[in-house]
């Protein structure tokens, strides 16, 4: 009888054991329902913020009809803003979007064609993320009543920042869910006794599990950016051009609210202080700190939660700048917006920080009891 000739096997790389972790690690938020209840969040907010507004009464798109145009007369104009071309009067039509082809002017009831600019024209005007029509009078029409009749819908940025609000909220979901308890469970669990003995190093560990948090949080920040460029696409006749940007800036602060999670799991004993924590941190401790900051009129770039609202400010053009004003009492009123490059290096600092420090303490941490 002939001796059996073992096979050689060689055993896996520890980079070739990391997708290993995270395809177990996506198995786990699969069976635990974590995944599917944060894309069931997603879908019902989605659906929540599309649906209120029209059942409240307001529309993302429709007609007006013989509206009434406020116009303002030179004098007036000279006290508030500089026109170039020096027109006689300005009327303003408070629509964030008008279909331009179809827009009619009546002066005192009686159509107002526009002679193709030589008595009238209009242009969409933009400040501070507020959009409004004006409309440039080459002609003296003070003492008259103008009505204009026009096809209005809502604007590409202004639709996307009403649900890209909620973004923001859902990655924190995502850190919480995902990200809150991988490390502390191992401990918490005594899961850690079986797998802390083999060959498979911590760092494999902890960047496998890092990575299945950040798979499963990207998985539903892209559904939800995908269900609001559908959306836009049918209310708001397009995307606005920025969308991409807004959701690059999306993924970055995953990122970087998934490292700062990691950390609070490698440094908390328990499962439920890790998760607790990671949420009221994002959610109340951070923009308690941001408000304090505009109270005092002092812009803290280096706050997280301050740096994440570059996700809707990006979509705002042109950007916005900061301003404040003073109010009675002595007390002043700001209002900061996050500079676009300086958001991405603080996020990119959380990141580098945070995997770094809970790197180190989840390698060094010792299960006891």
């Amino acid at each position: 009888m002939s001796e059996g000739r073992p096979h050689d096997q060689k055993l896996p790389t520890d980079f070739a054991q990391i997708p290993v972790v995270w395809r177990y690690e996506l198995l786990r938020y699969f069976r635990s329902w974590r995944l599917v209840a944060s894309i069931a969040i997603s879908v019902a907010m989605l659906a929540l913020i599309y649906l209120l507004p029209p059942l409240l009464g307001t529309s993302y798109s429709g007609t007006d009809t013989n509206k009434t145009v406020y116009v303002m007369s030179p004098d007036q104009l000279d006290q508030l803003i500089t026109i170039p071309g020096a027109p006689e009067g300005i009327g303003f039509i408070n629509r964030s979007s008008v279909d331009l082809n179809t827009l009619v002017l009546y002066l005192d009831g009686s159509e107002y064609p526009s002679g193709n600019g030589a008595t009238w024209s209009a242009s969409r005007f933009t400040y501070q993320g507020a959009g409004i029509y004006l409309v440039f009078f080459n002609e003296d029409v003070t003492g008259h009543v103008v009505t204009a009749s026009y096809d209005w819908y809502t604007a590409a940025d202004s639709f996307a920042s009403l649900f890209l609000g909620f973004g923001s909220f859902l990655i924190i979901i995502g850190g919480t869910l995902f990200g809150a308890d991988s490390l502390a469970g191992e401990f918490q669990n005594r899961t850690g006794y079986l797998m802390f003995p083999t060959p498979m190093k911590r760092w494999v560990m902890f960047f496998g599990k890092y990575a299945a948090s950040l798979t499963a949080t990207l998985l539903v920040i892209a559904l939800f950016y995908a269900g609001v460029a559908v959306l836009s696409a049918i209310s708001a006749n397009g995307i606005d051009d920025d969308f991409g940007l807004s959701f690059a800036y999306a993924v970055e602060y995953a990122l970087a609210v998934l490292a700062v999670a990691y950390l609070i799991s490698s440094i908390m004993k328990g499962t439920t202080g890790a998760t607790v924590l990671t949420f009221l941190l994002f959610i109340i401790i951070l923009p308690i700190v941001d408000g304090v900051g505009l109270f005092a009129g002092v812009k803290i770039e280096g706050s997280l939660s301050f740096a994440s609202g570059i996700i809707t400010s990006i979509l705002i053009d042109p950007y916005p700048t900061d301003w404040s004003q003073e109010m009675p009492g002595g007390f002043s009123f700001s209002v900061f917006y996050p500079t676009p490059w300086i958001a991405a290096v603080v996020m990119f600092a959380y990141v580098a920080i945070a995997i770094a420090l809970s790197l180190i303490i989840f390698k060094r941490k010792q299960l006891t009891g």
